[in-house]
């Protein structure tokens, strides 16, 4: 059984955690347009491809230790400060072997992560997107932006795909989207035209896992109809199998659930499954037992 999720940061880890529960070959194509942040600073300051995003994945992909929790602790104060360790031994290594994939590769074995993380291209690339009529370029921006977003793309528009991320899609048994920023973390991934050609081609069984809440910014007010349709506005109908949705009270009181209108997927061929998945502590991430039992179930 193979899954790939794909994605970036906190949202992908938890596809990846759920799916070590179930799956014996895990992996994950994650994003490289971030311009913000440690990644972002050492990005502009190296020259290396943002790896924060993938610095996450792979720190789910590792058991729990103290290794981990050093991989992932960020710097306070001076000129380190908001660096995380992770960013700067991927930078180092990078450095060390001039490839970002053998950086990447080093990380994890030092780790001890029980999958493949790979970007969807190895070449430089910038989010754009229209907001209420206004060209928004970088990732941050687009983030921290207000208004609706009618699409978003990436500069230049047609990267190189990196091979590996086309083979992992093509062979996979499942392919989960989400959760995560939708416009900044998932679709990025699929803007690059061989990644979407690989996607759309690929037989494995396709899922959208929405998030628990609609945080404030990209998709504010986003019920789950919504984030479908953005993603058929990007990719094309039919490019969504199942769509896997929170059913339960919100984890943060301000913050509410994302809402679902059974009666707006009727127009679309795509099954729809809810069930509870938020966490002990209540926080804004899914739990990943929970998860996985709704995920492997859609395995048979």
């Amino acid at each position: 059984m193979k899954v790939v999720a794909i994605g970036g940061g906190h949202g992908a880890a938890a596809t990846l955690r759920a799916a070590l529960m179930y799956s014996d070959s895990v992996s994950a194509v994650v994003t490289v347009a971030d311009d913000g942040g440690s990644s972002g600073r050492l990005a502009k300051e190296l020259g290396v491809l943002p790896m924060g995003d993938i610095r996450n994945c792979l720190a789910a992909l590792a058991p729990d230790s103290l290794m981990v929790d050093m991989f992932q602790h960020r710097f306070e104060g001076g000129r380190l400060d908001g660096h995380a360790v992770g960013n700067l031994m991927i930078a180092a290594w990078m450095q060390e072997t001039g490839s970002f994939i053998e950086a990447i590769r080093q990380a994890a074995r030092m780790i001890g992560s029980r999958g493949r993380v790979v970007p969807p291209t190895m070449e430089n690339v910038t989010l754009i997107s229209e907001i209420e009529g206004e060209r928004i370029e970088g990732q941050v921006a687009v983030a921290t932006a207000t208004g609706r977003i009618s699409y978003v793309a990436l500069d230049p528009p047609d990267p190189k795909a990196y091979p590996e991320a086309i083979d992992l899609i093509s062979e996979a048994d499942q392919i989960v989207l989400g959760p995560g920023s939708l416009f900044t973390s998932v679709i990025p991934n699929l803007l690059v035209p061989e990644v979407r050609e690989a996607y759309l081609a690929a037989q494995g069984r396709k899922i959208f896992i929405c998030n628990l809440v609609a945080p404030a910014g990209e998709t504010a007010d986003f019920d789950a109809a919504a984030h479908l349709a953005a993603l058929y506005a990007h990719l094309g109908e039919d490019c969504v199998d199942v769509v896997v949705a929170h059913e339960g009270t919100s984890p943060i009181a301000a913050s509410p659930p994302v809402t679902v209108d059974k009666t707006a997927f009727e127009r679309w061929e795509v099954s729809l499954i809810r069930s509870d998945f938020l966490p002990d502590d209540r926080s804004p991430r899914h739990d990943p037992a929970k998860l996985a039992a709704v995920l492997q179930k859609l395995t048979q």
